[in-house]
């Protein structure tokens, strides 16, 4: 697409009213989450600028540039993030421009990104799970900070990142203090860098300070038909197992839809737990009980980082960490006498990635 994006073509590429994408774009109220993600996910995919107030005339621009797979599907917390972004900048006078950053499967870009080779651009919040060197070496010398991620030149970058490891380990120990022991991760395959790794490291900590055997369902975790495809599987191998901590919401909503289509009732059969909160946990029957991190207030503060990084870019790189919470809905229940009483045999085993 050439010259300038119009709020109009975002909102034709989203499938909104241009008032709906105008709020879902200024981090206002009134859009739902998944509405607001495909809205900022267009207007990435456009290289649309989102432009200070007029009553405050732009100091300098920012550029938001969120990770994604080739094949992968976007992150639907990133919403309510890229929100608070451009709401925080839009408050200051500073202009945003958004943008994609495509990777293959080995995390190197695919191709360079619109935004980059726009000129004017003085700063990056990089939004993704992983930031490759290779990545990492399109935006220059300018000030980046990570949001919600990790990156191989750990080093240079400042973070804002989530407790993903305190939160799946919280979530392992509400199972176990449900009297769960063969529990599973679902997702969060081995070798995986970033929230996937620190998931995954939180429930193994969590099932070894119970002297538990930790076991795994491992598929892509972008993928989560394949990963809830894949529990399927387990069942019909009969191989038994009480719970599940799925490594995204979006694997567990999968697995659950997996779970009912094999009439095995959630969680009076399986107790599920996700990760990220997405407006559908609160909306699926039973309601899934989740971890939560306030996207919103990540976004805020990285925008602040990313400005104390423009203004001394000398000091050393930092990382905040935001803790997690569990939020208890109606998708974990006690593990039942009959199963207490079953002993471990015939467990899940682990299944290639």
């Amino acid at each position: 697409m050439t010259g300038r994006v119009t709020l109009d073509q975002v909102a034709d590429a989203a499938g909104v009213s241009a008032a709906a994408a105008s709020l879902a774009l200024r981090g206002k109220p009134g859009v739902a989450d998944n509405t607001r993600q495909r809205i900022l996910d267009a207007a990435g995919r456009l290289g649309y600028q989102i432009r200070a107030a007029a009553e405050v005339p732009a100091e300098f621009t920012v550029g938001m540039l969120v990770i994604t797979k080739t094949r992968g599907t976007p992150d639907a917390t990133y919403g309510p993030l890229m929100g608070a972004v451009t709401e925080a900048c839009a408050g200051v006078g500073v202009d945003v421009r958004l943008g994609t950053l495509v990777v293959d499967e080995s995390d190197r870009p695919v191709e360079v990104p619109r935004l980059v080779g726009q000129a004017g651009t003085d700063g990056f919040l990089v939004i993704g799970p992983w930031l490759s060197s290779a990545a990492a070496s399109l935006l220059g010398d300018r000030p980046i900070v990570l949001v919600d991620g990790d990156a191989e030149d750990r080093d240079t970058h400042s973070s804002v990142v989530s407790d993903d490891a305190g939160g799946a380990a919280d979530a392992t120990a509400a199972l176990i203090a449900a009297g769960h022991q063969r529990i599973v991760l679902a997702g969060a395959t081995a070798g995986l860098g970033g929230t996937n790794a620190e998931r995954r490291r939180g429930y193994e900590e969590a099932m070894a300070e119970a002297g538990l055997e930790p076991r795994y369902v491992e598929r892509p975790t972008q993928d989560p038909s394949a990963v809830a495809a894949a529990v399927g599987l387990e069942l019909r191998r009969g191989r038994r197992f009480t719970a599940v901590v799925a490594a995204s919401d979006a694997i567990a909503i999968a697995i659950l839809g997996e779970l009912g289509a094999r009439n095995v009732p959630v969680p009076a059969a399986i107790s599920l737990i996700g990760f990220g909160d997405v407006e559908a946990a609160r909306l699926v029957r039973p309601r899934l009980t989740t971890v939560t991190v306030n996207k919103a207030a990540m976004g805020r503060l990285a925008t602040s980082m990313l400005f104390h990084r423009m203004d001394h870019p000398d000091d050393p790189p930092f990382t905040v960490v935001q803790r997690a919470r569990l939020v208890h809905r109606d998708s974990v229940a006690p593990v039942g006498q009959s199963e207490r009483d079953s002993g471990n045999a015939a467990v899940p085993s682990r299944t290639p990635g």
